[in-house]
């Protein structure tokens, strides 16, 4: 019985309808579940799942905590900003968690938002405190009060995580529930795109078949003017 329930609740779980054209980046604060939720929903689309903290590290040799302290969060972004260039040109498509203030630079939000499908997944403040106190590996909740510190990265991040293309809610329920909610809206926004696609190759059709057209005009006009004389 509870085998058949489980199978029932999993044809019951939406699909993508839409052939993924690019990777996937999930933005938000630290705790707001981007490594569990992208390990989950790579899982559901057949991809890979990479985590750009994880590349930084393997690539630096030190853990995030020991880059901040020793080299500073400016060089940390920079290595940042490389390692996630390099992570979404690859050929294969991915599920890429990246850091909380990847997408606050400039040069890393505008790549992410050109070259792959970027979704928020947003959370209260509160539950990112109660998240975070668990683990005592964010360099950036070492130097105050941690709700102040994450209250004001909210007050401050939030209005630019806004320009990312789809938002999630990820609350306290199951993180199942989360990356369905992600499947249902990324089917919604590669519909909206496919039919931008279409109109965009309709417009350059219409364009190849009025040049032609000109071109065809001018050829018997020449050759009339030819007959003429």
């Amino acid at each position: 019985m509870n085998n058949f329930i489980r199978k029932r609740k999993k044809s019951l779980a939406p699909r993508l309808r839409y052939p993924l054209r690019k990777s996937i980046s999930l933005v938000g604060l630290m705790g707001s579940g981007k490594t569990t939720i992208g390990v989950r929903l790579a899982r559901r689309l057949h991809i890979k799942f990479m985590d750009s903290d994880q590349e930084i590290e393997a690539a630096a040799g030190h853990t995030v905590s020991e880059i901040f302290e020793k080299f500073g969060e400016e060089d940390f972004r920079k290595g940042e900003r490389k390692v996630i260039n390099r992570l979404i040109t690859q050929d294969k498509k991915i599920v890429l968690g990246t850091g909380g203030g990847a997408f606050m630079d400039p040069k890393t939000r505008g790549r992410l938002k050109r070259q792959t499908i970027v979704i928020w997944l947003k959370v209260d403040v509160d539950l990112l405190v109660e998240r975070t106190s668990k683990r005592d590996t964010r360099p950036l909740l070492k130097k105050g009060n941690p709700r102040k510190i994450l209250t004001n990265l909210a007050n401050e991040r939030y209005p630019v995580y806004e320009e990312a293309h789809i938002v999630v809610q990820s609350g306290q329920g199951p993180h199942d529930k989360v990356v369905n909610d992600i499947i249902w809206k990324l089917n919604k926004y590669l519909a909206i795109e496919k039919k931008k696609y279409q109109k965009r190759q309709a417009r350059l059709k219409a364009r190849a078949a009025a040049k032609s057209d000109n071109k065809n005009q001018k050829t018997n006009v020449g050759s009339n003017e030819k007959n003429d004389s």
